[in-house]
């Protein structure tokens, strides 16, 4: 049945969608959000310059559902798209979804109760993979970030310190539904034009928060396709991205508690180390330049091996 806009009373959640690309998986991506129970929604799609036919699907798409707002930008990438969909909400929360991945159709009902019943700034939740093509030739992924961890309200430092001290922090805005007004109050939003920006987006989720929860549930399904930013080669594009986000929370430490430094020193330690373990596969040169940065800024980060393997290491 067609939903208008007139039949909501008011927007608790705003849904954005950036699209780039994706006609073969944004019309299931879309309804996964569509035929969610908790029904006062707005759906924010942000058509980044997409050439082939998924603006058209979208268009079809929003003609059957007037809670999906399109809007159409030249190609400025990832960022960009989700920062203009965040400039257009209007809920009261805010969740970020991919065009290519699939939500459970409970999810946002249960994070909207679970977020008003404990005054919460952000609650998380647990995702899985699914292959698109041969599992072989895409890497195995973690997302099971809630295992182990107590189902209580916490400061964002001490859930982010459980995560970072079990190794099973994920980084992805996929896994968190957020206030809206704590994300505008903090001034998050996300780094412009390069890769991994979801690193420094969520770290500052987790050290800005007062409240946090969790949710032992898996809502999230992420779709691992061979053309997919998540299963390319390493490339020094991917490095850059890593390097940014680094220089970005060196420059933040500045303005940080004790234990805000703490921990951003410890996610430090893991991002950069296992970065430069997969910069392996980047060419003699490129890999050269690493590991001058790194002897000369980042050393504190990146382990001696870990550094061997950069230089030794052959590409497979």
């Amino acid at each position: 049945m067609k939903q208008t806009r007139s039949e909501i009373t008011s927007v608790l959640v705003s849904v954005v969608i950036p699209v780039y690309n994706t006609a073969d998986y944004v019309r299931q991506a879309v309804e996964s959000i569509c035929t969610q129970t908790l029904r006062e929604i707005e759906i924010i799609i942000v058509d980044d310059g997409s050439s082939d036919n998924s603006c058209e699907i979208l268009k079809e798409l929003s003609a059957n559902d007037t809670r999906i707002r399109l809007y159409q930008q030249t190609n400025q990438g990832q960022s960009a798209a989700r920062n203009t969909g965040m400039k257009h909400a209007t809920g009261k929360y805010i969740y970020f979804m991919d065009s290519d991945d699939l939500l459970d159709n409970e999810a946002l009902e249960c994070c909207y109760h679970k977020c008003e019943t404990q005054q919460l700034d952000f609650v998380f939740f647990d995702a899985e993979k699914f292959y698109d093509t041969e599992k072989s030739h895409t890497p195995d992924l973690y997302y099971s970030h809630t295992k182990g961890l107590e189902d209580k309200t916490y400061i964002g430092t001490e859930a982010l310190e459980a995560q970072l001290t079990r190794h099973q922090f994920t980084p992805s805005p996929c896994l968190s539904f957020i206030r809206l007004s704590f994300l505008q109050e903090c001034q998050i939003d996300f780094y412009p034009r390069i890769l991994h920006e979801d690193q420094l987006f969520t770290m500052q989720l987790y050290l800005k928060a007062q409240r946090t929860g969790l949710i032992h549930r898996t809502f999230f399904h992420r779709r691992m396709r061979s053309n997919s930013i998540m299963t390319r080669c390493f490339t020094w594009n991917n490095m850059k991205g890593y390097l940014t986000v680094t220089r970005e929370l060196l420059c933040m430490k500045n303005h940080f508690t004790t234990g805000q430094r703490a921990l951003t020193d410890q996610f430090l330690s893991q991002m950069l180390d296992a970065a430069v373990w997969e910069g392996h596969a980047l060419p003699l040169e490129q890999r050269i330049k690493l590991l001058m940065l790194c002897l000369l800024n980042h050393k504190r980060y990146v382990q001696w091996r870990t550094l061997a393997v950069l230089m030794l290491k052959r590409k497979k």
